[in-house]
């Protein structure tokens, strides 16, 4: 088993404390010596990222919500969060019979027909193990101990890395809403309602969703009944065609829309490693533990904004709708406003709507969607002094959930049809006048 997670507020805060200090010096070496800024950031950004590897835990999976959510920071920043991966170390044997013991009164081989103690499959916040019960094949995630407790110290350092480098005043409420999702993933009985909700809501026969085993269930141990699919890579290596390619995306990108606007959840982490690609063309959606509610009154102004961008209004109305989601200040006067609006705003959110213009979009013919998504940002971060405050969570979670199937779509070469999310945003919004 690898290094033990630091689990204890003493151990935790003498990693950050030897963070902080190195990063207090690296920034007087700079002033005093008045080095290369950008040189600095990189410094900087590998003292973070040294520091959360040695935290292990769920630091990285923040640090990767953090850049999804922020595209304002520092592109050493980014560059090295991209490069990043989950830094959890895997419970052994003897820890996973305590763990059950713990949460379900006895030990697996007790609570399940069968349990293979070798871990199938990595869970953001834990492991998976196959079981069965009755006569039914299961799936059992089991979270990593101390978990929950990391998130504080965790979060510390990342919200003093932005507070440092991102360029704005305020980052506080971002702050606030990433770390409540993140204590929403660390509970399973939570998860399990989630899915519970969504598999009882999702009116989609070739969305397969996983039942709940309640009783074998705790807030640090989640049974479901096993899918039996394929990993999104296995997926592709199997050389599928165009069409069965398209059939994917599109039940993705529907599934999406059709959840907003029908029961206004949306299952908020794009990550591939939720998706089972099964037989006949279904689709087996996991992981439920990051899961974004959206209020009536958001969604209106929401999807106004959109409409009116691809009703292709004019700059003035667009400001006004993005001053109504408290993204623009309405103190700025008309011509601040739209200044910002076009050097900021507008290049980001073009692109953000681009696949919807038409009533379908091939990412095999955009293979550099990504690419210019990325040069867009790193341009706009350059220019942008004050705004990540104005930024709004619920937004920030919708933009980067989407934009993570479209990185999906890309790397399939599919081609989807939006003209279904454009109707469900037209229907929402003649409903609401």
């Amino acid at each position: 088993m690898d290094k033990q997670l630091p689990v204890s507020k003493f151990s935790r805060g003498k990693v950050l404390g030897k963070a902080l200090l190195k990063i207090g010096a690296k920034k007087s070496k700079r002033f005093i010596t008045n080095g290369n800024k950008e040189q600095n950031h990189e410094e900087i950004a590998d003292i973070i990222f040294d520091a959360l590897g040695e935290l292990k835990g769920i630091s990285v999976k923040i640090a990767q919500q953090v850049a999804l959510g922020m595209p304002f920071l520092p592109p050493a920043y980014l560059e090295k969060i991209s490069k990043s991966f989950n830094a959890i170390p895997s419970i052994n044997r003897a820890l996973v019979r305590k763990i059950i013991k713990t949460e379900l009164g006895v030990y697996p081989q007790d609570a399940f027909d069968s349990f293979d103690m070798s871990a199938f499959a990595a869970a953001s916040l834990g492991q998976v193990h196959k079981a069965s019960k009755d006569n039914q094949q299961l799936a059992v995630k089991v979270q990593y101990p101390g978990i929950k407790k990391s998130i504080e110290s965790d979060m510390s350092l990342i919200h003093f890395g932005l507070k440092r480098f991102a360029k704005g005043k305020n980052v506080d409420h971002i702050i606030t809403e990433i770390e409540e999702r993140l204590y929403e993933e660390v509970d399973y009985i939570l998860e399990a309602q989630n899915c519970d909700f969504f598999k009882e809501n999702m009116d989609n026969k070739n969305i397969v969703i996983p039942k709940v085993y309640h009783k074998l269930s705790t807030d640090k141990v989640l049974t479901t009944s096993l899918l039996k699919g394929v990993s999104f890579e296995t997926y592709l290596a199997s050389n599928p065609t165009q069409k069965q390619k398209d059939a994917y995306a599109q039940l993705i990108i529907d599934s999406f829309f059709y959840s907003l606007y029908h029961f206004k959840h949306i299952h908020a982490d794009p990550n591939p490693g939720n998706f089972l690609f099964m037989e006949d063309g279904k689709l087996g959606l996991i992981n439920f533990g990051c899961v974004k509610k959206v209020d009536d009154e958001f969604l209106k102004l929401y999807t106004n904004l959109h409409l009116a961008i691809l009703e292709n209004q004019e700059d003035e109305a667009i400001v006004k709708q993005y001053q109504k989601l408290k993204m623009i200040p309405k103190q700025m006067n008309t011509k601040e406003a739209l200044a910002f609006y076009c050097e900021v705003i507008k290049p980001l959110d073009r692109l953000y709507i681009e696949p919807m213009i038409d009533n379908s979009y091939d990412f095999k013919e955009n293979s550099n969607f990504s690419k210019r998504g990325f040069e867009m940002v790193f341009e706009v971060q350059k220019k942008q002094t004050n705004s990540v405050h104005m930024l709004n969570e619920t937004f920030i979670f919708l933009d980067r959930t989407l934009l993570g199937y479209y990185a999906l779509f890309e790397k399939m070469g599919a081609k989807i049809n939006t003209q279904f999310a454009v109707e469900l945003m037209n229907e929402f919004k003649e409903k609401r006048i």
